[in-house]
């Protein structure tokens, strides 16, 4: 037993040197010498291969240019058009037989022009009485009086207490009616009123005929008309207010009825006549008053008067009124 301890003793002391893992060295070929020109060739080989789609998939490489369809499968035909990428026009103009621009022209920001009316509105609201003159003269002639004769009453309108302050209120209302002094010779006649009557003592001051109440043949017939926007004309003696008029009686066969010209007596399908009144202020309600026989012949009449101003211009005509006359 000792001599066999020494023996295992003396191989353990040998072994511990030695490395605890052995190494096996593998046998390597040698790399065989490749000549320039093969090492050329192999190298744009490999090139062309690295610009080739890979192979054994279904996606592509991304497309170039945007908007371009490629197919996955090159055999395959195409069921749709392929999207052609437009380019932008410069110009805004789609080019002939193509589609239509992709971006239209611009159209360049540039304030319009302010009215006259606002812009003078604004200088004589900031005080700049003058500069609103010059600019009310590049209006039409015919509108620069009225804007003139308006402008300071919409300013003054405009702030004072119309509720409390009668003062301005009434100064307000002088100028108003200068304006239509000036307005009114341009504007259209107009007749607001038309009534058989039986007595009349001024405009708006009559008696109305009731309309069951018939006339009877060669009775006298009085015919009230209230007309607007006469104007006057300023003469030596005071407002001349003149007016023409013409006359026409129809039957229910809508025949003319000839009626008596009172200037002369005799049977006229029209009387015609003129009204001229002169008054010391200008007048602005002004009533015609025609009085005429009535036919002799029972039946329903109409009558109709056509009202003109001197110059013949301005004229309107009132809508037929019907009156009866019955038998003796």
């Amino acid at each position: 037993m000792p001599g066999r301890r020494s023996l295992i003793a003396l191989v353990a002391l040998f072994v511990i040197p030695l490395p605890a893992c052995l190494h096996i060295n593998a046998q390597v070929t040698p790399k065989p010498i490749t000549s320039p020109e093969k090492r050329a060739e192999l190298e744009a080989r490999a090139k062309i291969e690295a610009n080739q789609p890979p192979r054994g998939t279904d996606f592509n490489t991304l497309p170039k240019l945007p908007g371009t369809v490629r197919q996955t499968n090159p055999n395959a035909l195409p069921t749709t058009s392929p999207i052609v990428a437009q380019k932008p026009n410069p110009n805004g103009v789609a080019p002939a037989g193509g589609p239509p621009a992709m971006f239209p022209p611009l159209t360049p920001l540039t304030n319009p022009p302010e009215p006259l009316l606002l812009a003078a509105v604004r200088a004589h609201v900031e005080g700049r009485p003058d500069q609103a003159i010059e600019i009310i003269r590049r209006m039409d002639k015919n509108n620069q009086d009225f804007v003139l004769a308006v402008l300071p009453i919409l300013a003054r309108g405009a702030s004072a207490d119309l509720t409390n302050d009668p003062a301005t209120a009434a100064v307000l209302l002088d100028q108003l009616r200068g304006t239509e002094d000036r307005l009114e010779p341009r504007a259209a006649l107009k007749i607001e009123k038309v009534a058989f009557c039986s007595d009349v003592a001024g405009f708006g001051r009559f008696v109305v005929r009731p309309v069951a109440n018939p006339y009877r043949p060669n009775e006298r017939v009085q015919l009230y008309l209230e007309l607007r926007n006469l104007g006057n004309q300023l003469t030596g003696d005071g407002f001349l207010t003149h007016v023409h008029a013409a006359v026409e009686i129809r039957n229910a066969d809508d025949k003319v009825v000839a009626q008596i010209d009172p200037n002369d007596n005799r049977r006229v399908p029209t009387v015609k006549f003129e009204k001229r009144l002169v008054t010391r202020s200008p007048l602005h309600d002004f009533h015609v008053l025609y009085g005429f026989a009535a036919p002799p012949a029972p039946g329903v009449y109409t009558v109709t008067v056509q009202l003109s101003d001197p110059t013949g211009h301005r004229t309107v005509k009132s809508q037929p009124a019907e009156f009866r006359v019955a038998g003796p």
